[in-house]
């Protein structure tokens, strides 16, 4: 961050009106070597990387894998807040995310999106809940996600499951495969 006047820095830190319903999200960068990032945001600290393929050393997430892990816990946040007020007891919650990305918008070696391409999300919950409560759920959910917005809102063809098991199941979620 010292390349950044104090002028620059400061232009940063001007809050819009004071709106008691804006918040600011701030995160900050850090290059620590060619394909690693250090990010922090508050107290947290976290390292991007890159695979070895891709010259990085393949030790943390891709900019774009953290990106989509992001849109879990959002959509799991989400659920939690809206069951909440839905009076709406949760047993378990598990997402799932499948996209894909056309990595010659990232190269420039085509003209296409640098971004997902599409994006698929399962979201498993267990709830003793019934219809019409898990419809309201989804439909106040999906509207209200701040990632699944920024998704929508980026033209991403968003593919949403929802299951809702009877009973508890292991999370077999942990999806390994790459395509």
């Amino acid at each position: 961050m010292s390349e950044l006047t104090n002028a620059e820095l400061a232009a940063m830190e001007t809050k819009p009106a004071r709106d008691p319903w804006i918040k600011s999200v701030r995160a900050s960068g850090s290059w620590l070597r060619p394909m690693r990032t250090r990010i922090s945001i508050r107290e947290f600290n976290f390292v991007i990387d890159q695979p070895v393929i891709k010259g990085g050393e393949n030790d943390a997430p891709t900019p774009m894998e953290f990106l989509a892990g992001a849109v879990n816990g959002c959509i799991t946040v989400t659920i939690e807040a809206v069951a909440t007020e839905l009076g709406i007891r949760l047993d378990q919650i598990e997402t799932l995310t499948r996209s894909h990305i056309d990595v010659r918008g990232f190269t420039g070696t085509a003209d296409v999106s640098p971004h997902f391409s599409d994006y698929s999300l399962l979201v498993q919950i267990v709830t003793p809940a019934a219809e019409p409560k898990l419809g309201e759920l989804r439909r106040a959910v999906e509207k209200r996600c701040p990632a699944i917005s920024l998704l929508r809102d980026a033209d991403i063809p968003i593919d949403l499951h929802w299951q809702f098991p009877a009973v508890p199941f292991a999370s077999t979620l942990n999806d390994r495969n790459r395509s």
